[in-house]
């Protein structure tokens, strides 16, 4: 406990109360239903990173899986997601994704899966934390990797996406998104030449899930409120797709500028108060002087 302690102190010596929220919830220390907060970085990547063969390691055999593969992938992962992951990996075999594995002892050490079309980013494993990203044509968007925890620390991340690359045709986009705080993926994909691009952010406050998206050379947070805006992968920027009006943001959210720990969740509801809705006025605790007889 003590030892928690320290570490919540100096995340919090290092980036605020912000991060503190966010290794909270990593923790567990956070209900899920209360308040959390994720960052999630969008990566970009013209061409394969490298071109030179690296080094195979003894055992280990990559390649494609196919839907017949997918008991074996299943076995790779912990009893409790088994069921969800099956209709997830299912849906994606039928809808055409490609699939990585590399197998040590004919046993899956590892997956990934390759998107085209459109990707999903989500923080909450595809249940209501979600924002549909577009992609180029011919882009592949690199996601759902995981690695078996004995065989991890031998690059086999690095590896499956390699593999992956050099698989494509020369010249395509490559996108990943990887949690801020998962600093091992972060530095794999700083190696492999990935560029920063954006940075999303939810906010979940109760029933609320609360959209941000920062791209990297900005420095002020675009605010989307509940709405899920239409974004899509233009080259090496991620864009919003010009929407209607009814797609926006509520009024009753504050700006992302607002968002400064501790202080966000008392200014949304300041703003949620004088904010009419429709067809009634805004609130007002006593009418102005000069309104006074």
């Amino acid at each position: 406990m003590l030892l928690r302690l320290k570490r919540i102190l100096a995340h919090y010596r290092a980036g605020g109360f912000t991060r503190v929220l966010k290794h909270l919830f990593d923790y567990g220390c956070v209900h899920n239903w209360v308040l959390w907060l994720v960052d999630i970085k969008i990566f970009g990547l013209v061409g394969a990173s490298e071109t030179k063969t690296l080094q195979p390691l003894t055992g280990y055999t990559f390649g494609f899986a196919t839907e017949s593969d997918l008991n074996a992938i299943l076995t790779s992962v912990p009893v409790a997601d088994r069921n969800h992951l099956e209709k997830l990996f299912r849906k994606f075999f039928h809808e055409g994704y490609r699939c990585v594995i590399v197998l040590f002892d004919n046993q899956v050490a590892g997956y990934l899966w390759a998107f085209t079309g459109e990707y999903v980013i989500t923080a909450d494993d595809y249940r209501r934390c979600n924002l549909s990203v577009r992609l180029p044509s011919g882009a592949v968007f690199i996601g759902n990797a995981y690695v078996v925890p004995a065989h991890r620390g031998h690059g086999l991340y690095r590896r499956m996406s390699l593999y992956l690359m050099w698989h494509c045709p020369p010249g395509a986009c490559f996108y990943a998104s990887i949690s801020e705080l998962n600093a091992p993926s972060l530095a794999v994909n700083h190696k492999l030449g990935f560029k920063e691009l954006a940075t999303v952010r939810f906010i979940g406050v109760f029933s609320h899930a609360l959209l941000y998206m920062r791209e990297n050379a900005a420095h002020r947070w675009r605010s989307f409120g509940t709405h899920r805006p239409n974004m899509e992968l233009d080259g090496m920027r991620l864009r919003t797709v010009l929407q209607d009006s009814s797609c926006s943001t509520p009024s009753y959210f504050p700006p992302a500028a607002a968002l400064r720990w501790p202080r966000a969740l008392m200014r949304m509801r300041q703003e949620r108060r004088k904010t009419s809705a429709v067809g009634r006025p805004i609130l007002s605790k006593s009418p102005p002087k000069s309104a006074q007889l």
